[in-house]
């Protein structure tokens, strides 16, 4: 599918996408109680998600999980969803389900080292240590150490797994990266009323309880970074946007933290009553480490070509293993675009005037959705722009709602 940006101006009303690491934990919550979701998300890495609790013994059927039993054996394709296989993984060696699971061709070439390691300390039988991988044996113990290096959705899947079985202890080595994730996955367990502990040392320690677990009955709450695609573009073209469905932003840093980042930058930026209300242009360039909340890095990225001062976007060593190498492909998005940008120990972005630009989505939903914004400005074209179906299969439309000339074809 190609996109066609033509300069236009942003505004007006629309609906924050579902989160896709809310859907999908909710997703796995089912796996200790039942879920009953109004209406299911329509994108990839939900589907992806759906696929894994299948393959886990959870029954499915118009928006309905319940898990009675755990399967003896089952495969999952998981698509392009890096967070759904690393929850998974760990829960299938706590029930000790014997389990095959495969992914597209992204998710083959990034790294399962830490997972692998593990589940073979304890006893357990892994084929490979990358995608297409089968996993067998049951994992036992009641503490497990791993490294928070490589990435926090095994933590959040230990979460789970211990949550099913009843308790559990996990010990997470620094660094400990994508630290809010990790929170993310605790906010939903302890509302729905399981018991979570977490000492954050240097050596983080997190205890869990299955406690008295509640059903799920609701929607999938908005994303907050896939929305901020929305709020910068109308930033950034002189529009006023309100963007509903979304929730109160918790204390910790995380991607609903780029609500006052847009703010420092120099936007007027705050949530009121679940909404989130942006008007005004970037005055002032960032300076802001997103280790705790990555995927922010491209969000940052698509601000700070148009404020009047460099951006330094620190902390971004684990965007080469995304979806794509981000470090690159957000150099090379800005650059096709007329933008200067580098790295340099961290992404420096300095200020631009931009220019027509076509850009390949290599095969990641966030480059396609800076793309788009650099080209509401200067115009421009996004090719295999279908990507963005990963996480919000209506950002196309949506941006159309909100006045931009986009022609797909």
């Amino acid at each position: 599918m190609e996109v066609s940006v033509g300069p236009s101006r942003v505004e007006g009303r629309v609906e924050a996408p579902p989160s896709k690491s809310w859907g999908i934990r909710t997703i796995f919550y089912s796996l200790i109680n039942r879920v009953t979701l109004g209406e299911v998300p329509n994108s990839d890495d939900i589907a992806a998600a759906m696929n894994a609790v299948k393959a886990l013994g959870v029954k499915v059927e118009d928006g309905s999980f319940k898990f009675e039993e755990p399967s003896s054996r089952g495969y999952a394709f998981v698509g392009g969803s890096a967070t759904t296989l690393r929850m998974l993984l760990p829960v299938a060696m706590v029930l000790g389900v014997e389990l095959e699971v495969d992914g597209d061709e992204s998710l083959r070439r990034r790294p399962l080292n830490e997972i692998v390691n593990l589940a073979r300390r304890h006893g357990l039988e892994v084929a490979s240590e990358r995608l297409p991988l089968k996993i067998k044996g049951k994992l036992k113990e009641e503490e497990v150490e791993i490294s928070g290096a490589e990435s926090s959705q095994y933590v959040s899947g230990f979460m789970f797994a211990f949550a099913v079985r009843g308790h559990g202890r996990i010990r997470v080595l620094p660094p400990v990266s994508s630290k809010s994730y990790i929170m993310m996955t605790a906010e939903l367990l302890t509302s729905q009323g399981v018991r979570v502990e977490i000492e954050r040392d240097d050596v983080w320690e997190i205890t869990v309880a299955r406690g008295n677990p509640r059903p799920y009955e609701g929607k999938v709450r908005g994303d907050f970074a896939l929305a901020s695609f929305y709020a910068i573009a109308s930033s950034v073209t002189g529009g006023r946007i309100e963007i509903s469905g979304l929730y109160d932003p918790p204390s910790y840093f995380g991607d609903h933290s780029v609500v006052n980042l847009m703010a420092e930058a120099g936007v007027k930026s705050a949530v009121r009553n679940g909404t989130w209300i942006a008007e005004g242009e970037p005055e002032r360039g960032l300076r802001v480490n997103v280790d705790d909340a990555p995927d922010l890095a491209v969000s940052i990225a698509a601000l700070a070509p148009f404020a009047r001062t460099e951006t330094v976007i620190e902390g971004v060593e684990r965007l080469r293993i995304k979806e794509s190498d981000r470090i690159t492909t957000i150099i090379s998005t800005l650059k096709a675009f007329g933008g200067r940008a580098r790295y340099d120990g961290g992404l420096v972005i300095e200020p631009s005037r931009l220019r027509e630009g076509v850009i390949e989505c290599p095969n990641d939903h966030r480059i396609a959705m800076l793309a788009a914004v650099l080209a509401l400005t200067a115009g421009g074209k996004v090719l295999k722009a279908e990507c963005v179906n990963k996480s919000n299969p209506r950002f196309w439309d949506d941006l159309k709602g909100l006045g931009a000339r986009i022609t797909i074809s």
